[in-house]
């Protein structure tokens, strides 16, 4: 019970954050933040690292993100993990395609570009979609496989496994970053929306996913 009840503090929290820095970037006041810290990322890049950035941000790119989902549908115990990973991943683009349609905020000086993105795209800039979505894909996938593996006895696999994706969720989002078509308040507003979501998807899974393909928390 007091779990749970930590749980709803802490989407609050996520809540007002994510409320907060909208609030931010519709007034104009986080401009000096982005731009300092974009300006880090642009004095450090390189051939090397542009390359690896280039593959992380493959990774959470909306067609992989389709076709990780439609594996995970696919695939044996699709029930118990795939589709609700899917749905929750779903759920994520819906929501944030809905924020980037009312914010409409233009991307990062064009110039700074190290990837080619579709002109349709420009006035996507917040929240990033990469940052929410590719979040809320490994993260979900890291609770319920780790749920899985704790359930054998298998701990430290589970908390390999959970750092694992945990990392390549938020290289996802720096990635975004370091190619510069999105400011670091679009990549933190990504991942402020994903951890809600998360947490409202996984509350819902937890009571009414049916109990036969449920993974119970460990």
């Amino acid at each position: 019970m007091e779990k749970a009840w930590l749980k709803w503090v802490f989407a609050l929290v996520l809540a007002a954050l994510f409320a907060l820095d909208v609030w931010f970037v519709v007034t104009g006041r986080v401009l000096i933040f982005d731009e300092r810290i974009l300006g880090f990322f642009y004095d450090i890049r390189n051939d090397s690292l542009t390359a690896v950035f280039r593959a992380i941000t493959f990774i959470g790119n909306p067609s992989t993100v389709i076709v990780v989902s439609v594996a995970l549908i696919i695939l044996p115990g699709r029930m118990k993990a795939g589709l609700p990973v899917a749905l929750m991943t779903t759920a994520g683009w819906g929501v944030q395609t809905l924020v980037k349609t009312l914010v409409a905020r233009p991307r990062p000086d064009q110039a700074f570009w190290l990837i080619e993105l579709p002109e349709n795209e420009f006035f996507q800039s917040f929240p990033s979609g990469h940052a929410n979505t590719g979040l809320i894909l490994w993260l979900a996938m890291a609770v319920l496989i780790g749920r899985v593996l704790i359930s054998r006895d298998r701990l430290r696999a589970a908390f390999i496994l959970r750092i694992i994706f945990v990392i390549l969720a938020v290289s996802i989002g720096i990635s975004r970053l370091y190619l510069g078509v999105h400011y670091p308040s679009d990549v933190i507003a990504g991942w402020l929306l994903a951890g809600l979501l998360l947490i409202v998807c996984f509350k819902l899974y937890d009571r009414f996913w049916p109990s036969k393909w449920r993974i119970p928390k460990e």
